[in-house]
């Protein structure tokens, strides 16, 4: 339980600290930080958790593998970020990580953790849709490199989630 705690606090803490640096999107003209700002604090807090949970700690997650975790802590993390100022953004970007939290800190049963799986799935899978569907210029689409990123983080989470559970893949720790 102390290494759940160490890699939660050690996220919070990284997030809170990137947090004064953001605001709305990116490309908007506000003293924030840009799109790529956005996206590198994203990465390094998304590869930090993976290495901290592979390295470090060597410990899986009870909901899914290091790679969906730091996917959807890549995805949650740059749509808290973009989200400050967008209340819709925020909500899907705290949703992804808290159901990534309560997976350090709750010890599913195998019903819990499979609808924590489904939750997780169809969160990534609404942001995913809702991308597309709120952007209807594809000239806008394909210059946002930002949000093509993003995508490609969720479709890969969708992905792997409908493998892990095709395959019955169970990522509990053994007791």
């Amino acid at each position: 339980m102390q290494h759940r705690t160490l890699v939660l606090t050690l996220s919070v803490v990284l997030a809170v600290l990137s947090v004064p640096f953001a605001s709305a999107h990116g490309d908007e003209s506000t003293s924030g930080p840009t799109n790529l700002q956005i996206m590198l604090i994203s990465i390094v807090l998304s590869a930090s958790i993976y290495i901290l949970i592979t390295r470090f700690l060597e410990l899986q997650t009870c909901l899914s593998s290091p790679l969906v975790f730091a996917l959807a802590s890549f995805t949650g993390s740059v749509h808290i970020l973009l989200g400050l100022n967008d209340n819709l953004l925020l909500f899907g970007g705290v949703g992804v990580i808290a159901i990534l939290g309560f997976s350090f800190l709750v010890k599913f049963s195998q019903w819990q953790e499979k609808v924590a799986r489904l939750g997780l799935g169809l969160g990534v899978a609404v942001m995913f849709g809702a991308y597309f569907v709120s952007n209807h210029d594809v000239h806008y689409i394909l210059e946002d490199y930002l949000g093509l990123t993003t995508k490609i983080a969720e479709l890969g989470i969708i992905i792997l989630l409908m493998k892990e559970w095709n395959q019955g893949t169970s990522y509990r720790e053994e007791e």
